[in-house]
């Protein structure tokens, strides 16, 4: 009787899990996407108490001025 391999055997394939190797059509679509979806610099405002602008301390000052 053979012995049965192990699923830890370095040497036996595991034809379970797919090859990590990308595809070209894999490499074409990432470099779309990498194109398509660059990164944008964006100004935001942020109130000296740490939260976005306006928080809502702000706001509600806002409104008492407003007289809502």
């Amino acid at each position: 009787m053979s012995p049965t391999p192990l699923a830890d055997d370095p040497d036996q394939p595991d034809s379970d899990q797919p090859d990590p190797t990308p595809s070209q059509q894999d490499l074409d679509d990432a470099d779309f996407v990498l194109f398509a979806h660059p990164p944008k610099a964006i100004a935001k405002l942020v109130c000296a108490c740490g939260d976005d602008y306006p928080c809502d301390e702000v706001r509600f000052a806002q409104l008492v001025k407003e007289g809502l």
